[in-house]
């Protein structure tokens, strides 16, 4: 039986596993990913200029969808265990203003919401419109500190890291979501059904949260990739050419869901998937990496030596960091 430690370095390292593993195909069509990978996706491999997105990245190099993590993971440490906005946006400015990649990955919500922060908009307003999946790929940590048993508390958690760039109820609804399911992997929830029930649950209360936006039902998208991924001979086709695979939250969050039943909650299956899924492939597979990476924290040796070189990453150590307040 795996111990809690090994369940929180499984949601760091799924995470950046997914990430880098979808980062090649990111906003690729299926088509292209088919041409390119017949068998899918296998392995991390550096980037491919052939897609949307020009860049000159390694194999296993991660993008904005770990370092998020990674800055939320840092201010929870640096404030002991508490919540610091302030520093997550420090932490985002710096890097955003100062990294080589952050013009090649960062997502369109937050690059709006920080230009408007320059010209002096309340925060409590720079993230009214956002409505992509920034807000989900960088909320696992917080599905670390807070208990799903205790939605209120978590869902409100969840709020506030989005205020300033993702404050919409879809947004809220779908990170709500993601932080639940870590929540519970990491105590040792196995139940994909548990997994399904816990994203509706928190998808409906993160709903009443910040702005209110036109947007389909993430309740009744879900519903539907569920339905979808029962068939898996078909469902990585229907998902992308049915519900869509895009960086909007109101496809996201259904397609990890999916991914995450199709995997059977296997975190190496998942990010496979996911990075031959098309769409917004390395956020996909980031965050259901995550989840499945709490729930069977096993992976290759291999990929996670590169995943730590090439990205100057300590797993170990980021884990002993979090544990003291972890729940």
């Amino acid at each position: 039986m795996t111990s809690k430690e090994e369940r929180v370095r499984g949601v760091l390292i799924g995470g950046a596993l997914g990430d880098a593993m979808g980062m090649p195909t990111e906003l690729w069509t299926q088509a292209m990913i088919q041409e390119e990978f017949p068998r899918g996706v296998q392995k991390l491999v550096s980037s491919i200029n052939k897609g949307a997105i020009m860049r000159d990245m390694k194999a296993g190099q991660i993008t904005d969808d770990t370092i998020n993590v990674l800055f939320i993971l840092e201010m929870i440490c640096e404030a002991k265990g508490q919540l610091s906005v302030e520093t997550y946006l420090e932490k985002l400015m710096d890097w955003t203003q100062n990294s080589p990649i952050a013009d090649l990955v960062s997502g369109p919500s937050t690059r709006r919401a920080l230009e408007q922060m320059k010209q002096g908009i309340s925060i409590y307003e720079t993230g009214r419109f956002g409505t992509t999946n920034g807000a989900s790929m960088k909320i696992a940590p917080i599905g670390l500190i807070r208990d799903y048993k205790r939605m209120d508390e978590l869902v409100e958690t969840v709020h506030q890291i989005c205020i300033p760039t993702h404050n919409t109820g879809i947004a809220i609804a779908g990170a709500s979501a993601v932080a639940a399911s870590i929540s519970y992997a990491i105590s040792g929830g196995q139940s994909l059904e548990d997994l399904w029930s816990l994203a509706e649950k928190s998808i409906r209360m993160g709903l009443k949260k910040g702005y209110d936006v036109p947007t389909a039902s993430l309740v009744k998208r879900l519903v539907r990739a569920k339905e979808i991924a029962q068939e898996p001979d078909t469902a990585i086709k229907r998902l992308y050419e049915e519900l869509g695979t895009g960086t909007e939250t109101i496809e996201t969050i259904p397609a990890v869901f999916a991914v995450i039943t199709l995997a059977e909650g296997n975190p190496n299956k998942a990010v496979k998937l996911a990075a031959s899924l098309g769409g917004d492939t390395d956020t996909i597979g980031a965050i259901a990496g995550g989840i499945c990476g709490a729930l069977h924290p096993d992976f290759s040796q291999e990929d996670v030596v590169l995943l730590e070189t090439v990205n100057q990453l300590d797993f170990h150590q980021l884990t002993k960091k979090i544990m003291p307040y972890v729940i």
